[in-house]
């Protein structure tokens, strides 16, 4: 067949199917950009007015709060880019292996790692603005015991986002969580940090001691087969929708009473929330174990109604 015969080839390269790698980017940059700030706290957190680093000068624990809550911001910010690129590959049909594994990446340096680091770095400059209540000998030494905790989030973290893309790819489909979502771990560590921030005065220990142990239990959830619902398939669920407006409704008078009352933003309702969320999963899971009855989900009543329809 000659060049004259041949039907030429149009490579067409359509511009929106790229809109949710450009969003997981976005989720990528700013766990990257919470840690670098987070990095910083050390050098900031001690220097004075003249911007000179004094010699044994304990932490601005004001600024150091500021610092950490800016971080946890940023990764409440990433869980957004989370939310809309998935929600855009599925809308744009851009839906591809390269994007899940995307996916998956960015979500371990936002969701894994920043907030492993937030709490690492976080709970040593606390203990340092102390009285030398952490001072331990050998392995149970205060730096690190946090790093442990630190570590099996990270590893947790890890082990999870791995497990899910081979679900993905062997496209298994479940209504349920199978141990709490990554996002969810990171916004339960990220609210303590923002509650922190806020006329409420939380005690030292929450921070130094509660926070880490609170982090490596959030990484065992990750991996545990307790079941956690899917938020957005939950809400977006026909059964039981005027029970759904009420609860939201609720949520809503709870976060404007603590902005009006309070004016620092919804930030103990959102902690309050996110902590039902976390310990809603293992709860239910121990009643059915104890009990050996089942709590129904409302996606469970969907398929009951559906088979009697």
């Amino acid at each position: 067949m000659s060049e004259n015969n041949e039907e030429p080839v149009i490579v067409q390269s359509i511009w929106y199917k790229k809109i949710p790698t450009l969003l997981t980017i976005g989720n990528s940059i700013c766990g990257f950009t919470a840690i670098l700030w987070c990095l910083q706290a050390y050098e900031r957190a001690i220097l004075k007015g003249n911007g000179q680093v004094i010699a044994g000068s304990l932490p601005d624990v004001s600024l150091v709060q500021y610092i950490f809550a800016s971080c946890a911001w940023l990764v409440i910010g990433a869980m957004i880019f989370d939310a809309l690129d998935g929600w855009s590959a599925r809308k744009l049909k851009a839906t591809s292996l390269h994007g899940i594994q995307m996916d998956s990446l960015a979500d371990m340096v936002t969701f894994g790692v920043t907030p492993a680091v937030i709490v690492a770095i976080s709970s040593h400059i606390y203990a340092l603005s102390g009285k030398g209540y952490y001072v331990g000998e050998g392995l149970l030494r205060y730096d690190r015991l946090v790093w442990i905790s630190c570590g099996i989030y990270l590893a947790c973290a890890a082990c999870r986002l791995a497990l899910y893309n081979v679900h993905a790819i062997e496209e298994k489909k479940s209504e349920n969580f199978s141990g709490i979502p990554s996002p969810g771990a990171a916004a339960a560590v990220c609210s303590i940090i923002i509650m922190n921030h806020s006329t409420l005065d939380l005690p030292e220990w929450i921070t130094t001691i509660f926070l880490p142990i609170y982090t490596a239990t959030l990484g065992l959830l990750m991996i545990s087969t307790i079941p956690y619902p899917h938020m957005g398939k939950w809400l977006m669920s026909p059964v039981k929708r005027n029970r759904k407006l009420i609860v939201l409704a609720a949520i809503l008078g709870m976060g404007i009473y603590e902005q009006v009352h309070l004016g620092q933003g919804p930030k103990m309702t959102a902690a309050a929330i996110i902590t039902v969320y976390v310990f809603s999963g293992p709860i239910k899971y121990f009643y059915n174990w104890i009990t050996g009855k089942n709590l129904p989900d409302d996606d469970e009543h969907l398929e009951d109604e559906a088979a009697l329809s």
